[in-house]
């Protein structure tokens, strides 16, 4: 007599539903690891971006301003940071690109992974002074994803210093200001 060897289409199936839950289970949290770290990314690269621009306008002795843009020819007053950003040396002081001043950098919205940045409409640039301090009060940009929820927070205080954090619950999503400015 043979003893049977392999398993029997019952244990088969149950095998196989076992697995489809358990990644029904993983496949979500995988997802938000994967925002996390993605908006973890943005918001060290542009973190990066402002501690260019203070050091670029102490370098410089002038002001350098961060803006928001779509064409990098010129800064807007509303919108998603993440549509594009550009870092140039503001020598007039008006806040916007003007001819002569030097672009320094871009940020395409490729740069931004996919995710969504937005921050104050009263704050539609940021700029640092030639003694490094911002050139405005204090700011917090949002990381969103793509369902608008917060996922990080950039903090620019007057002093003209940056940090991260990660969005608390009770944070405002991306949606209202984003959506609302036609970004």
């Amino acid at each position: 007599m043979r003893t049977q060897q392999g398993l029997t289409l019952p244990e088969l199936l149950i095998g196989a539903a076992l697995i489809g839950v358990l990644a029904g289970l993983a496949i979500p949290a995988v997802k938000g690891v994967i925002e996390q770290t993605k908006a973890r990314t943005v918001s060290d690269r542009f973190e990066a971006e402002l501690a260019f621009a203070r050091s670029e306008a102490v370098l410089r002795r002038r002001q350098v301003v961060v803006c928001r843009t779509r064409d990098f020819e010129r800064c807007l007053d509303w919108g998603a940071w993440s549509a594009g950003a550009m870092t140039f040396e503001d020598r007039n002081y008006d806040r916007d690109l003007s001819p002569g001043e030097t672009v320094l950098r871009v940020q395409q919205e490729k740069d931004f992974n996919g995710l969504h940045m937005v921050g104050n409409a009263n704050r539609p640039v940021i700029g640092f002074r030639p003694d490094g301090r911002s050139a405005g009060s204090s700011t917090t940009l949002r990381i969103c994803a793509k369902s608008l929820a917060a996922l990080r927070l950039l903090v620019i205080n007057t002093g003209g210093r940056t940090r991260t954090t990660p969005a608390g619950r009770d944070t405002p999503a991306c949606g209202s200001d984003w959506k609302a400015n036609g970004a």
